[in-house]
């Protein structure tokens, strides 16, 4: 009889420390893939981010050869976004100044991952800020802050928060 209690502890200490190691390789591997996705959410924001700041710094420099040294005739931040969504940009192959991508949201980028697919989305934000704080501005200045916001959530998401990369860059005027 004690063999046999003592056989029974075994297993079931046994048991206890293989559920114990499953649950410690889960945990690793749920970190693993998480990282994975921050670090592709990260390239598609950086990715973004590179194309949307080497726009023209604002609409009244489109075509012009010279640096911006002044304020005037910059796009008031009430007007950022496409020039005319109707006629000429209707899409972010036609932007062609910074300020144009304000508020623009892409289509969900979809990739397959182990069997099912993540779905990353973005958004961006376009302002003036004040070179001295880096606070907004509502007045125009010689310097933008563009930010991006890309989140990246399995199919179908249901529990922990999904993953968001948001990335911020000042942009000033460069010759053209």
């Amino acid at each position: 009889m004690p063999q046999t209690l003592i056989a029974l502890i075994a297993i079931v200490v046994f048991s206890i420390l293989a559920l114990q190691q499953h649950e410690t390789s889960t945990e690793t591997e749920e970190f693993a893939i998480t990282a994975e996705v921050e670090q592709a959410a990260t390239r598609l924001a950086r990715q973004r981010l590179a194309t949307i700041v080497s726009a023209t710094f604002d609409e009244a420099d489109v075509g012009v050869t010279r640096t911006r040294t002044g304020t005037a005739n910059l796009t008031l931040s009430a007007d950022f976004g496409p020039d005319d969504p109707v006629m000429e940009e209707v899409g972010e192959a036609s932007y062609d100044d910074v300020d144009d991508y304000h508020l623009s949201v892409t289509s969900d980028v979809r990739a397959p991952w182990r069997g099912m697919e993540i779905v990353f989305s973005d958004a961006v934000h376009v302002e003036y800020v004040d070179l001295g704080t880096l606070a907004s501005s509502a007045s125009p200045t010689l310097a933008k802050s563009v930010t991006v916001f890309v989140s990246a959530a399995p199919e179908g998401f249901i529990g922990q928060p999904e993953i968001a990369v948001t990335l911020r860059q000042i942009v000033t005027p460069t010759l053209n």
